[in-house]
């Protein structure tokens, strides 16, 4: 399925689908239900065109927070009413007809270029997780998809995107 993605279509996307292609209200724990819908449709969208499984991170804070009223995460509830960002692991073909973590510079390149494509107003690329490298999808309402906030995590230091990249 091809996507076509702007604000307007935002909407129509959310109020046509009935459900989420690729994930249950399971993987997100105790927080769906404060789950944002446009956050949930893009990272839908995003493993629709990623074409292999994406893992919703486990860790505690890896999908919502309580950091109370002036947490700026994009995980915390208490400050946006909702979880608006997502940490995951995207997965290759590992060549043997399974999946792997992501690990590759070739690969991170390609998980910024479906985000961006997709509309994510947040988007960060962690190298020092494990067993890969993670993702955070947000949709921050600070940013646009043409300007969106972008970072990566690398040996514990928050850097710019590029460094992420190599």
């Amino acid at each position: 399925m091809k996507w076509l993605w702007s604000s307007a279509a935002a909407l129509v996307v959310i109020m046509s689908r009935k459900a989420y292609d690729y994930f249950a209200a399971g993987e997100f724990g105790p927080w769906f239900d404060l789950m944002s819908p446009v956050l949930l449709t893009k990272l839908d969208m995003f493993r629709d065109l990623w074409g292999s499984p994406v893992i919703v991170s486990g860790a505690v804070g890896g999908v919502g927070r309580n950091d109370g009223p002036f947490g700026a995460s994009q995980h915390n509830v208490d400050r946006w009413g909702e979880v608006r960002g997502i940490d995951v692991f995207p997965q290759v073909p590992d060549g043997n007809g399974g999946y792997k973590y992501m690990t590759s510079i070739v690969d991170r390149e390609r998980a910024l270029r479906i985000a961006r494509e997709v509309g994510f107003t947040g988007i960060g690329i962690y190298t020092d997780t494990s067993p890969g490298n993670m993702l955070h999808l947000d949709v921050r309402e600070d940013r646009t998809e043409y300007v969106p906030a972008l970072w990566s995590r690398v040996g514990g230091e928050y850097l710019g995107i590029s460094q992420g990249l190599v």
